[in-house]
């Protein structure tokens, strides 16, 4: 019961409830506590730092594209600790091309900083691709956990980073990622608006200008605009966050692939449910083995996700039915959905002209009750491909509404293969290509063969849940087969050099108590937190259908 984080305290109590008094235990609360502190020093005898590796390691024979690296300070305390194992690895081959990570504090003994670097599968679901534990957070440390990501992940980088923007994270993705996309994170650039100038109206203008949709030039105007309106052309904060326009504003990233994400939320999400696991209270060796079982009920979202995917059938709804149809069957059950809210929106549009130019078309559209904007789309008549002014492909990976009104001039019936992102469609995950050096090829080929099993064996895992019997039939044949598969592997090699290199490591230390920028967080005041909650109503105006989708992302 403690290995599934339940208290010592409510051990008792369901031991007293299930004997029908105190009387019928057979011993004391005090007695429990004291068996539950041999037996984890029984555990941790070798040292917390030495017992939680030894942890990773036997994850490392189980799983042979497990990963993990640490390092030492001058005493041979255990420092920095980064891990992924071979299903965050697969996914990233799948969904890295957007990469978004943030710090969290107060998960374990040591008040280590957690760094948990995610991403977003083809079923709008957040995604974990490593974690790390943190001595501190300097730049070096930070470009440790980087150079350490890319080396676990066959040094393929992401196209797109979000970041809080933090300057020591930016520094190090400037020096590791030089030609990813960095973005910096919308609620935190809002929050510090709300938080820095006290100008009524400011935020909701400033947001205006955050996310309207249209060019640089456009994005100047209305930002000189908004300066004029509440005369700030001298304020420090309006000024230094003007001269980072390029990494916030839309009219700059528009273009930039960033899978529909504009904040670090899905991390924020993410920390706050592994804190229902997670406790300060924790030692590293419990720490590491809880956060596995976090990581193990996020990942069975994805199954389920996966089984209404290929087990039900879209609605349709609108008019275009051939176009909708065939969307359904390319796309994941979420996807699906989210392209169908552009067919709804490209009712609003219409074609005003077309030109021909031998080998393509061009169209010009414009939107009702909107003449002064015009839209246009490059219609290529031989492979059916779509390029649009908006850029919305580009950046979120669904066909932008301009494009399904061409759809409809075209009378197309099926979407072109040029408009379909695969890591939105449900072959995201199927035949996986994965990047790697020549002297990996081996480890990445392990990748892919446990990804596909581990796909097979979740599906599988699905249905023997749904009834007892076929519990029982999935567990005989798991045992057998797993007895089966030992006989056929020959690990002595392997065995045999692991042994070696525990002979001769040097024993480490146990971490020292950190102290981090979370102290002073932390210790706000009560004013500080009436502030907060006063933002609420300025974030919900474009957070909304994000964070509902993060809910239900990590809803159990």
């Amino acid at each position: 019961m403690r290995g599934v984080g339940i208290g010592t305290s409510q051990i008792m109590d369901y031991m007293v409830q299930q004997s029908g008094g105190y009387n019928n235990v057979g011993f004391t609360k005090k007695d429990l506590y004291n068996h539950v502190d041999a037996d984890r020093r029984v555990h941790l005898r070798d040292g917390d730092a030495e017992g939680a590796l030894a942890y990773l390691c036997g994850k490392s024979e189980m799983d042979p594209s497990f990963y993990y690296k640490y390092n030492v300070d001058e005493d041979n305390h255990l420092a920095n600790l980064f891990w992924a194992d071979s299903t965050s690895k697969l996914d990233y081959s799948c969904f890295g091309d957007v990469l978004a990570f943030d710090t969290t504090y107060r998960t374990n003994a040591y008040k280590k900083p957690l760094v948990i670097l995610v991403g977003i599968n083809h079923h709008h679901q957040t995604i974990v691709f490593g974690s790390a534990l943190l001595v501190d957070e300097s730049v070096s440390t930070y470009t440790w956990v980087l150079e350490t990501f890319l080396d676990a992940m066959n040094n393929k980088k992401p196209l797109s980073v979000i970041t809080d923007g933090d300057k020591a994270m930016r520094k190090a993705i400037k020096r590791i990622f030089l030609d990813s996309c960095h973005r910096l994170c919308a609620w935190h650039i809002q929050r510090n608006a709300f938080t820095n100038v006290h100008v009524k109206d400011f935020t909701n203008h400033f947001s205006k200008c955050m996310f309207m949709e249209g060019t640089v030039e456009e994005f100047e105007c209305a930002w000189n605009d908004m300066l004029e309106m509440f005369n700030l052309h001298g304020h420090k904060w309006v000024t230094d966050i003007y001269a980072k326009c390029s990494r916030w504003a839309e009219a700059y990233l528009r273009g930039h692939f960033f899978a529909g994400m504009k904040s670090t939320q899905r991390c924020e999400s993410m920390n706050a449910y592994l804190n229902r696991f997670l406790k300060t209270r924790l030692k590293l060796f419990e720490f590491v083995k809880h956060f596995d079982r976090a990581l193990s009920r996020i990942r069975h979202n994805e199954a389920k996700a996966k089984f209404e995917t290929h087990h039900s059938s879209a609605v349709l709804t609108t008019k275009l039915y051939a176009l909708e149809k065939y969307a359904g069957t390319v796309f994941t059950r979420q996807s699906f959905l989210k392209f169908r809210d552009e067919m709804k929106n490209a009712e609003l549009f219409f074609s005003v002209s077309t030109e021909n130019h031998g080998g393509y078309r061009v169209h010009t559209l414009t939107k009702f009750r909107s003449p002064d904007k015009i839209w246009k789309v490059c219609y290529g008549n031989s492979d059916r491909s779509m390029k649009c002014t908006c850029m919305m492909f580009e950046s979120v990976g669904f066909p932008c509404p301009h494009m399904i009104v061409v759809m409809k001039i075209e009378h197309l019936e099926e979407i072109p293969e040029t408009c379909i992102m695969k890591r939105w469609s449900k072959l995201a995950k199927e035949t996986v290509q994965v990047h790697h050096d020549n002297e990996s090829q081996g480890d990445a080929t392990n990748i892919i063969r446990y990804g596909a099993l581990s796909s097979m064996c979740s599906r599988m895992s699905y249905f023997a849940s749904q009834s007892e019997k076929a519990f029982e039939e999935a567990r005989c044949e798991i045992q057998r087969l797993t007895c089966q598969m030992e006989e056929l592997c020959k690990y002595s090699v392997e065995e045999s050099e692991r042994e070696d290199l525990k002979a001769t490591k040097h024993h480490v230390r146990d971490l020292i108590i950190v102290k981090t920028k979370a102290f002073s967080l932390f210790s706000s005041s009560r004013s500080n937190s009436i502030a907060n909650l006063c933002l609420i109503a300025v974030e919900s105006q474009w957070e909304g259908v994000e964070l509902e989708s993060m809910k239900s992302d990590l809803r159990i």
